[in-house]
C-alpha cells in the first residue's frame, strides 16, 4: 500500500518536492476522496527548514538553549554531533517516511518476527499472531512452560542449550521430549484463557516458522482458515516433512510461504532502530 496525497502548492520556503512512484491508496483507504480521484503518484512537501532547525533548535530559541527533539535532533544524539550528521539523519528518515507502508500480509508478519524475540527456546525462536479481519487477536512464542526452567538461561561460555538433545534423545522424538511449548500452542492456549475460540473460527495465522504435526491439527481444531509461514519446517526426516507439508496443506484453505519486501523490510527496520514519531515537518 503506497503513500498518496494531492499534489500539493508549493510554498516559499518549501522548494524540496518528492515524488514516490508505485501503488496508491484505494478510495476505501482515503474516504475524503470519490472512486477514481486518485492521484497516480504521491507527491509530499519537504520543507527545506532554516539551519536552525536542522540543529534541533528553532529559530527564537536563545544561544545555548536545549534542542528540541521534535524539530530534527534525535534525542540519542551525542552532544556535539556534527550538523552534517544531523543531516544525513534527517535525510535517511525523510527516505524512510516515504517508503509506502507495509502490506497487511506484510505488517502481520513482522509483527510475528518482533512476537519471537520473547522466545526462550535454543534452537528455534519462534513467533506467531492470529489475525481476524485484519485485526490481532492473540500473539505466542515458543518457550518452556510457566515456572519450568528455560533453555536459554542455561546457556552460557558461547554455547546454546538444549534439554533435550542434553538429554541425548534422537530428532525422531522430539516432540514428546522438548520442553517448550510452540508458539501456536501458547498462542491458542491465550485466546482460550481469553473467552476468544469462537473468534479463531476462520482466523490467519502469521508464524515465523511452518506448524509441526502437532500444531497442524491443534489448529485446525480450533478453526484457523489460512497459515502463512516465513520459513519451512525442515529436519533430518524429509518424508516426514513432507507428510507434515502435505496435511497443512489438506487441514487449511490457505497454506503458503510469506516474505516481507526489501522495502518494507527497510522501513521496519528503520523504525525499530531509531526513534519511531520524531517530527520531521516543523510545527507552523
Amino acid at each position: 500500500m503506497g503513500l498518496t496525497g494531492r499534489p500539493g502548492k508549493a510554498r516559499k520556503g518549501c522548494p524540496r518536492k518528492a515524488t514516490v512512484y508505485g501503488p496508491v491508496m484505494t478510495s476505501d483507504d482515503c474516504p475524503d476522496q470519490a472512486p477514481g480521484d486518485l492521484p497516480d503518484q504521491a507527491q509530499i512537501e519537504i520543507p527545506d527548514p532554516a539551519p536552525e532547525e536542522r540543529l534541533g533548535r528553532s529559530p527564537e530559541a536563545a544561544p545555548g538553549s536545549a534542542p528540541d527533539e521534535n524539530l530534527g535532533q534525535s534525542p540519542e544524539a551525542a552532544p556535539g554531533t556534527a550538523p552534517e550528521d544531523l543531516l544525513d539523519r534527517e535525510r535517511k528518515d525523510v527516505h524512510d517516511r516515504l517508503i509506502p507502508r507495509p502490506a497487511w500480509h506484510e505488517y502481520f508478519m513482522a509483527m510475528a518476527k518482533v512476537v519471537s524475540t520473547r522466545s526462550t527456546c535454543s534452537s528455534r525462536p519462534v513467533g506467531c499472531v492470529i489475525v481476524r479481519d485484519n485485526r490481532i487477536l492473540v500473539t505466542g512464542y515458543n518457550g518452556a512452560p510457566p515456572g519450568e526452567p528455560h533453555c536459554t538461561d542455561k546457556s552460557s561460555g558461547g554455547r546454546l542449550y538444549c534439554a533435550r538433545r542434553a538429554g541425548g534423545v534422537p530428532d525422531r522424538l522430539k516432540l514428546n521430549f522438548c520442553h517448550s511449548l510452540h508458539a501456536e500452542e501458547n498462542a491458542l492456549a491465550l485466546a482460550d484463557r481469553l473467552g476468544l475460540s469462537a473468534m479463531l473460527r476462520g482466523a490467519t495465522l502469521y508464524s515465523t516458522l511452518s506448524p509441526c504435526v502437532r500444531c497442524i491439527e491443534n489448529l485446525s481444531r480450533h478453526g484457523i482458515a489460512k497459515v502463512y509461514y516465513e520459513l519451512a519446517y525442515r529436519s533430518v526426516d524429509a518424508r516426514r516433512d513432507s507428510d507434515w507439508e502435505a496435511r497443512a496443506k489438506a487441514s487449511f484453505e490457505v497454506y503458503e510461504a510469506l516474505s516481507i519486501s526489501p522495502a518494507s523490510r527497510e522501513k521496519i527496520a528503520g523504525s525499530v532502530l531509531n526513534t519511531t514519531s520524531r517530527r520531521l515537518i516543523p510545527s507552523e
